[in-house]
């Protein structure tokens, strides 16, 4: 800064008769760069008075953002241009929030292209990037994972510290763990100098080696990361840093005027256009009086990282210089001194500075910064010591680098490298997620698809009528389901099953071996044996329901079930007619009665009621007939049933069974007072009861759900056997008691003796 105003005061063509001067505020913590900046309030300095000879038309730094961020809020309510030669936070691009802010060295964002640029140049298609907490960096990550995506490089991993010093330890070796896990080989590392060098320190301490680490200015000139003892095995440094231009008579003018108490490091700087020079400090003696520095100190001073910036600071005093060269008319060779103008006037002025510096051009962007470019930096160990060496640069979007330089760590010393994924397990597809804007991954297919054999980046629906599981690598068609044994609900039944049929058989061998005595007689004789294998068949028929349905089955079984039932009900009607005629009816109609066992009408009304229900079964098997059926269950499953066709077919079927049984239940109770070896009244009535809620229950259900899935079939077995049961429990069990256990009531005799009660019981009540 006091080079550059000392060769302007001393130029014959630049801002002539009038001389610069300047303020110098330390900025070593927040209160003392806040007091600074409230200092320059007009009222304080009266620097805006018409006709004061010192006019404040500028502020040079604070070299930090957070400064910079604070101090622009107050310059700019003073309105009074600011020109920052470090701050390169992408917030600073807004010109509306800081609409008087320059920065002499480029946004972020250039320093992200050169990093892609860089990456592009060695191929590297899969990186990692850990940032610090900041919402710079934070921004930057964002802002670098869109261009990375767009330029088909993945971000696979981004990591996040604490920004401040409260990172612990435990959270670096999880980020350091999960850029190992992310098998990249290129990472970028966002961060400040303090919390990189606290990164660095754990990558030592978990060992990880080989790796190439991208820099950014922030870090890759610090002494204090590269100091750490093993840094140098966790691989290769590579970053970017500001063009470095030297200024050559800068040596000659620090050695001439490096006073005893250095200023500090840090400062912010005013620039006043007076009549003479101003310092805000000062030695107290002459410059000729002041001891210089010795060698040492001086070549110290000379190669630290700090004069990185001199030439951007020297750079923003002569853009100051420029734009007030322009407003005073000073291209005429004199300065119009006296004209009274403000600060903020300057404002225009400085984004038409177009003017050569040191063979570079001074021009800021539209956004308020100098792009001159990066130097691109490898870290090369040299008996320990760390030299940042120039390797290439990168200006414009276009980089020019000597890659032969760098020294890589990989076995065979060749570039590393880092690509995507080549192929993927079965069932996988390269991501497709546009959340992390990167196709490096794998990801499982979903349920219902699978990889494309043509196209294996995209997972295609399956085919209809088939499935897949999660991560699969071919769709299947669905599981045909049925009744099967192995179900619990199924396997009762059947055992149900087979004890109803047990008990049938054991009746009929009772009935076989005592057909001669009245029990047997009174029960039917011949009928008996006929509702015996009728009910059997009954029982037959619900293994058909079991186990993998045909279209034969399908058509058979109602049928079965319909024309034994009715023979049983039939049967069972038969013997109550014939019963209750003989009882109530022979002796008013004895003709009848005579034609009735002269054609045996038993056997003929039995035939009749078989023939109307296979009638009804063959219309109902012509018109609709069931058929094999499978019910989507799932997508994994598809249950096979059969279809009983239109409901008014089986609807049918069941109605005429349902007649035959109301008309039992009618005789029933018609014959209640018979003798109690023939009246059956209350048994006979439970099990037609029986048989119409059960059957009334399923039709009503079936009817509600279409006849679809497993519980209709398996309803359907329950209330076959339920019907079947029934008739068991109430007709034949009973008069299998009586054969077994009381002989006494099996007799020819006890049968008389019942009869004989009844006509006298029956001649009483007629007189």
């Amino acid at each position: 800064m006091r080079l550059a105003v000392e060769e302007i005061n001393n130029s014959s063509h630049m801002l002539p008769n009038v001389t610069l001067g300047y303020h110098i505020w330390d900025t070593c913590s927040e209160s003392i760069y806040l007091q600074a900046a409230l200092q320059l309030a007009p009222d304080r300095l009266h620097s805006f008075q018409k006709g004061s000879s010192n006019k404040m038309v500028a502020v040079v730094g604070p070299d930090e953002a957070d400064m910079t961020l604070l101090t622009s809020r107050v310059l700019t309510f003073y309105r009074l241009p600011q020109i920052s030669y470090s701050a390169k936070d992408q917030r600073f691009t807004d010109t509306n929030l800081f609409p008087l802010l320059f920065r002499m060295v480029p946004n972020e964002n250039h320093q992200i292209y050169g990093i892609l640029s860089l990456i592009e140049a060695f191929d590297w298609k899969w990186v990692s990037a850990v940032g610090s907490g900041t919402k710079s960096s934070q921004k930057a990550i964002q802002t670098l994972v869109a261009e990375a995506s767009a330029r088909n490089i993945c971000i696979t991993y981004q990591g996040v510290m604490t920004w401040d010093n409260e990172v612990t330890k435990i959270q670096l070796q999880r980020i350091v763990s999960n850029t190992v896990k992310a098998k990249t080989n290129i990472t970028i590392v966002f961060a400040e100098e303090d919390i990189t060098y606290k990164f660095f320190k754990t990558v030592v301490e978990l060992k990880v080696t080989g790796k190439v680490w991208i820099a950014l200015e922030s870090w890759v000139l610090s002494d204090m990361v590269a100091s750490i003892s093993g840094i140098q095995e966790t691989g290769t440094v590579i970053g970017l840093t500001i063009k470095p231009i030297k200024l050559p008579q800068f040596t000659r003018f620090v050695e001439r005027t490096m006073r005893c108490n250095t200023l500090s490091n840090r400062t912010s700087l005013v620039l006043s256009a007076s009549e003479k020079l101003f310092e805000t400090e000062s030695c107290g003696q002459s410059c000729e009086e002041c001891h210089l520095l010795s060698q040492e100190s001086l070549a110290y001073i000379l190669q630290s990282s700090i004069w990185h910036w001199s030439f951007y600071t020297y750079a923003a005093i002569y853009a100051v210089a420029e734009a007030l060269h322009l407003h005073l008319g000073c291209e005429t060779g004199s300065c119009k001194r006296d004209e009274y103008f403000e600060p903020w006037q300057l404002y225009e002025l400085l984004y038409h500075v177009n003017f050569p510096l040191q063979n570079n051009t001074i021009r800021f962007s539209s956004q308020g910064d100098l792009f001159l470019g990066y130097d691109v930096l490898t870290w090369i160990w040299t008996n320990g010591t760390v030299i940042a060496k120039t390797i290439g640069s990168f200006s414009s979007e276009t980089l020019d680098i000597a890659s032969g330089h760098i020294k890589w760590s990989t076995p065979d010393g060749q570039v590393p490298q880092s690509i995507c994924i080549t192929e993927c397990d079965e069932g996988q597809i390269r991501s497709q997620q546009t959340l992390d804007e990167c196709s490096c991954r794998c990801e499982d297919c979903l349920e219902g698809t699978y990889p494309n054999q043509t196209y294996l980046d995209a997972c295609i629906p399956c085919p209809s009528g088939t499935w897949s599981p999660k991560k699969s690598q071919e769709c299947f068609p669905p599981t045909l389901t049925f009744l099967d044994v192995k179900d619990t609900i199924i396997s009762a039944l059947l055992i149900l099953t087979i004890v109803d049929f047990f008990l049938l058989c054991s009746c009929g061998l009772v009935f076989a071996t005592h057909w001669q005595t009245p029990v047997v007689k009174a029960a039917g004789g011949k009928l008996a044996f006929v509702m015996l294998g009728s009910l059997m068949a009954c029982c037959a028929t619900t293994s058909l329901f079991v186990g993998r349905p045909t279209s034969l089955s399908c058509l058979i079984r109602q049928p079965i079930f319909a024309i034994s039932f009715t023979l049983c009900v039939s049967c069972l009607l038969a013997r109550s007619f014939q019963i209750i005629f003989i009882f109530k009816m022979a002796h008013k109609l004895p003709m009848i009665h005579k034609y009735w066992i002269k054609y045996r009408g038993t056997y003929f009304f039995v035939a009749i009621s078989c023939g109307v229900q296979g009638l009804v079964c063959f219309l109902w098997l012509f018109f609709s007939p069931p058929s094999l059926q499978g019910d989507t269950v799932s997508k994994k499953e598809i249950f096979l049933r059969c279809s009983e066709g239109h409901y008014l077919g089986l609807g049918s079927v069941l109605g005429y069974i349902t007649l035959l049984c109301a008309t039992c239940f009618v005789f029933a109770f018609w014959g209640r007072n018979l003798p109690k070896n023939y009246s059956e009244a209350r048994l006979q009535t439970v099990s037609m009861l029986v048989f119409l809620m059960a059957w009334g229950c399923f039709m009503l259900i079936y009817t509600t759900t279409e006849g679809k899935g497993k519980q209709i079939a398996g309803l359907q077995m329950f209330t076959v056997q339920t019907s079947v049961y029934a008739i068991l429990c109430t007709f034949f069990l009973p008069k299998c008691y009586i054969i077994l256990f009381k002989p006494q009531a099996n007799t020819v005799a006890h049968f008389q003796t019942c009869i004989q009660a009844y006509t006298t019981t029956t001649r009483n009540s007629a007189k």
